[in-house]
C-alpha cells in the first residue's frame, strides 16, 4: 500500500506547491522578472540534467526523479507564460462582435509563442530522455500537455465557473478570450479524455503485476490524470480553486500595492 499512497501524496504535493510558486513568482514587480527569470532558467537547465541522468539509469528513484524534472521544465515554460515573457504576438483584448472562427484565430495568436514553446520543449526532452530508461519525464510532459491542450480549448469554448483571478495583470487581456456562458462540448470531450485516462489507470493498477518503478509510473501518472480531472470539475462547479493558492496570490498582491504606495 506504501508503494501507492506514497507517490499519489507526492505528484499531489508537487502539483501544489509547484503551481504556488509559478503564480508567486509570475506576479513579482516588473523589476524582479529578470533574475525570477533568471531562477527559472537554472531550475529548467537543472530539470533536462535531471532527465538525463535518471533516463542513464533504473529504479524507483529515477522515476521521480524524471518526473520532478519533467515539472521544472513545464515549470519554466508556464512562468514565462504567465510573466508574459512567452505568450504570442496578438497582445490586445478580443474585439467584439467578430466570429468563432476569428475568435479562434485571435486567441491562438494570443498564445501561439507559448504553444510552440511547449512542442520544442517536448522535442528536447524527447531528444534527453531517449538514453532507454523509463522515459518518465516525456511520458510526463506529455499527459501534462495534452490535458492542458484539452483544458484550453474548454475555457476558449465555454468553462461557467472559471477563475480567473490567478491570471496576473500582466495578461489580464487573456480573460477576454475565455466563454462563461455556457458549458461547451471542448469540456466535455475534455473531461471524458482525462476520465478515461485517469480509468485506464485504475484498472491497470487493480488487474497488473508491476515492478516497482514501473508501479511508480503508473501511479503517478494516473494521480496526474485525477487532477486534472478535478481542475476540469473547478471548471463548472461553483468551486473556486484559486482557494487552493491564496498564499501565493495574495502574498504578492499585498507586496506589489505596498511598493506602489510607497513609490
Amino acid at each position: 500500500m506504501t508503494n501507492i499512497l506514497a507517490p499519489i501524496l507526492f505528484v499531489i504535493l508537487v502539483w501544489w506547491a509547484s503551481t504556488g510558486a509559478i503564480l508567486w513568482l509570475a506576479r513579482g514587480m516588473d523589476r524582479q522578472m529578470n533574475f525570477r527569470l533568471i531562477a527559472m532558467t537554472i531550475a529548467c537547465a537543472l530539470g533536462f540534467t535531471g532527465v538525463i541522468v535518471a533516463s542513464s539509469h533504473e529504479g524507483v528513484w529515477t522515476v521521480y526523479l524524471a518526473f520532478v524534472s519533467a515539472i521544472a521544465i513545464w515549470g519554466w515554460v508556464e512562468f514565462t507564460l504567465l510573466s508574459g515573457m512567452i505568450t504570442g504576438p496578438r497582445q490586445s483584448p478580443c474585439p467584439e462582435h467578430i466570429s468563432e472562427r476569428q475568435r479562434f484565430v485571435f486567441a491562438f495568436r494570443a498564445v501561439a509563442h507559448h504553444e510552440y514553446a511547449l512542442v520544442l520543449m517536448l522535442i528536447c526532452l524527447a531528444v534527453a530522455d531517449s538514453s532507454g530508461g523509463s522515459g518518465m519525464a516525456v511520458k510526463t510532459f506529455a499527459l501534462l500537455w495534452v490535458m492542458r491542450l484539452g483544458a484550453k480549448l474548454t475555457i476558449f469554448s465555454g468553462a461557467p465557473k472559471l477563475s480567473v483571478d490567478m491570471l496576473p495583470d500582466r495578461i489580464a487581456y487573456m480573460k477576454t478570450y475565455f466563454r462563461h456562458d455556457r458549458i461547451s462540448q471542448a469540456f466535455w470531450l475534455s473531461a471524458t479524455l482525462c476520465f478515461s485516462f485517469f480509468a485506464f489507470g485504475i484498472y491497470a493498477l487493480l488487474t497488473q503485476v508491476y515492478s516497482d518503478a514501473v508501479l511508480t509510473q503508473v501511479v503517478i501518472l494516473t494521480t496526474l490524470a485525477g487532477l486534472s480531472l478535478l481542475e476540469h470539475a473547478f471548471m463548472v462547479l461553483p468551486i473556486s480553486d484559486s482557494k487552493l493558492w491564496q498564499w501565493a496570490i495574495r502574498n504578492q498582491e499585498q507586496k506589489s500595492n505596498q511598493r506602489i504606495v510607497a513609490d
